[in-house]
C-alpha cells in the first residue's frame, strides 16, 4: 500500500500543468520580483524610465498568458482599491493604503495555484513597500497601471 501511494504522490508531480508549477515556484521559491524580472525601486522613490516600459511589457506579456490565468476580475478589487485611493489621495487614504497588502495576500491566497496571480503578488509586494508619501505612491499606481495596460494589450482576459 505504502508503494502505491508513493507511485500515486510520484505520478502526480509530473502531471502537475505549466501554471502549476510556476505558481509552485511563485510560492516557494521566489521571494521577489527581482528574482524573475529586472525591477528599480527607484521608479517609485524616484521616476518612470524607459527600462519601466520594458518591464511592464515583459511582465504584462506573462501575465496574460494562458498558463499563468490572471485574469482582470482575480486583481478587480486590489486595483479597484488603488484607484479609489488615488482619487481621494494618499494622505488622505493612508490606511487603505496600508490595507491593500492584506487584501492582495487574501486574493493569493485564495489562488494558489494560479500563477499569474502569485506572480502579481510578487511584483505587487516589492512595488507597495517602496510607498512613502504622495509622489511615491502616483509612481506606484503609474507602474500598477501600465503593468496591467500590457496585460490588457496582450490578450489578458476580463
Amino acid at each position: 500500500m505504502y508503494d502505491n501511494r508513493k507511485k500515486d504522490s510520484q505520478a502526480s508531480k509530473k502531471n502537475k500543468t505549466k501554471a502549476e508549477v510556476a505558481a509552485e515556484k511563485a510560492i516557494n521559491g521566489y521571494k521577489s520580483i527581482k528574482d524573475l524580472y529586472p525591477w528599480k525601486t527607484e521608479w517609485i522613490t524616484t521616476q518612470a524610465d524607459k527600462d519601466l516600459t520594458y518591464f511592464a511589457e515583459k511582465l504584462g506579456k506573462t501575465l496574460a498568458d494562458k498558463n499563468y490565468g490572471l485574469t482582470n476580475s482575480k486583481i478587480r478589487s486590489i486595483y479597484g482599491e488603488i484607484k479609489r485611493i488615488q482619487t481621494s489621495g494618499y494622505e488622505k487614504q493612508k490606511p487603505s493604503f496600508y490595507l491593500l497588502r492584506p487584501k492582495m495576500a487574501y486574493a493569493a491566497g485564495r489562488e494558489l495555484e494560479n500563477a499569474g496571480v502569485q506572480l502579481f503578488k510578487l511584483f505587487f509586494e516589492d512595488a507597495w513597500k517602496e510607498v512613502q508619501d504622495e509622489k511615491t505612491f502616483k509612481n506606484f499606481c503609474n507602474l500598477i497601471e501600465a503593468v496591467l495596460a500590457y496585460h490588457k494589450a496582450f490578450g489578458g482576459k476580463d
